[in-house]
């Protein structure tokens, strides 16, 4: 093979540098090199859901049967450090009637899981023992419960950020956490409009486990898109868990926040947020009740862009955004097993912050179950009935998840 002309120069330099490596110190960092080779993990996973949407209204019935296989790969440490590298590929099984938002089929009802291939995660990482860690690199980024940020793992096409992000540990009980991220890999890529969302996102987060009991976290979520100024914001909040050993069967989660206009939000406005359950285990069944406020004023609203919203507000995802009139959602949900089958039922109230007007109800119905360590299966029913936002909605979902 011939070397040319321009590459001469390169190929010496990098010669004459490598032949100034000690050689006990080469002999290090190759059986480094080859340790982190050893020590890389590949793993596979296959996600197939079938889901149907039924709306009370002229668009057609959605049927999607989609399937989600994802490779990832992960290095050894070299020297504190490591990458992640992480391929989905959406496929379809059958027709597409569905409107994935990108394949045009607007006389469908919407389910937000495009076919494609893209990559998830690229990554490399640094962690000492000093408790610093930081990442850089396409990732996924999920925040406590998800309210405010979260990788919105339900979809197909998971969301994740490109940027850096910085996490410092002082002992055991206390993290920082500051991140600066520029793109947004949306649920709805990977190809389109809607495939990205570029601007300038900052994180800072404080995590504080002040006892096994008792857990806090700050947080400052400050906003800027360059296309969708409209959710352009700065979000400072307080979240906390806990229980007392006096009622080891009670448990709560109280978080509030305030959100304020930013940057080149295209209006002003200022809301507050709060979210409080209450979990109480009777015997094998688990029962929650709680409240979640968004505030609105009629022309804005309290809104989480980058939230896995799918976790809130019922399984129709019926308040993807938040109303203008904002939202209280007042629920009750029971949690149980029986034998290996995990079972769920709630209930959820919506209704309006201002205006006293009533959204519409929902019944969310949900069973899993693993037949072993690699094959696990879900079944779940959302059925909103609409009073004055939107119209009934029915969705279905079947899916079943093969982990290599």
């Amino acid at each position: 093979m011939k070397t040319s002309v321009s590459a001469l120069p390169f190929a010496i330099t990098l010669t004459c540098f490598v032949s100034t490596i000690p050689v006990p110190l080469y002999a290090s960092i190759n059986e480094q090199f080859s340790s982190a080779i050893k020590q890389s993990e590949v793993s596979a996973q296959f996600r197939y859901r079938l889901e149907h949407v039924e709306q009370d209204n002229t668009l057609d019935n959605a049927i999607a049967s989609t399937l989600r296989s994802r490779l990832t790969v992960t290095t050894g440490k070299f020297d504190n450090f490591n990458a992640l590298v992480q391929l989905d590929n959406v496929s379809l099984l059958g027709n597409d009637n569905y409107n994935s938002t990108y394949n045009g089929k607007t006389h469908y009802s919407v389910v937000a899981d495009p076919k494609g291939t893209d990559i998830n995660q690229a990554l490399l990482s640094y962690q000492n023992k000093r408790g610093t860690s930081f990442s850089a690199g396409r990732q996924l980024v999920n925040h406590a419960n998800q309210r405010f940020l979260g990788g919105v793992g339900w979809r197909q096409n998971e969301q994740t950020l490109d940027g850096y992000r910085l996490q410092q540990s002082a002992g055991s009980k206390l993290t920082l956490e500051i991140g600066h991220y520029y793109n947004v890999n949306r649920i709805f890529g990977p190809k389109g409009a809607a495939a990205d969302q570029h601007g300038s996102f900052n994180t800072l987060t404080t995590h504080w486990q002040a006892s096994t009991d008792h857990k806090f976290l700050a947080f400052v979520y400050d906003f800027e898109f360059d296309n969708w100024a409209s959710r352009s914001s700065r979000t400072l909040g307080i979240d906390y868990q806990g229980k007392v050993a006096a009622l080891p069967q009670l448990s709560w989660h109280l978080s509030l926040a305030q959100q304020y206009d930013a940057h080149n939000a295209t209006q002003a406005f200022s809301h507050n947020y709060h979210r409080i359950s209450l979990n109480w285990l009777l015997d094998s069944v688990t029962v929650q009740a709680g409240q979640e406020r968004l505030a609105g004023d009629g022309q804005t609203a309290f809104q989480t862009p980058l939230a896995t919203l799918h976790a809130f507000s019922g399984f129709a995802d019926m308040f993807l955004n938040t109303p203008d009139n904002g939202l209280r959602d007042n629920w009750l949900q029971l949690n149980t097993k029986v034998k290996d089958v995990g079972l769920i039922l709630g209930y959820h109230q919506f209704d309006s912050d201002t205006s006293n007007a009533k959204y519409g109800d929902e019944w969310n119905a949900a069973a899993s179950y693993s037949l072993n360590a690699q094959l696990s299966g879900v079944f779940k029913l959302a059925h909103y009935n609409a009073d004055s936002f939107a119209v009934d909605t029915t969705k279905i979902w079947l899916m079943l998840v093969y982990q290599l």
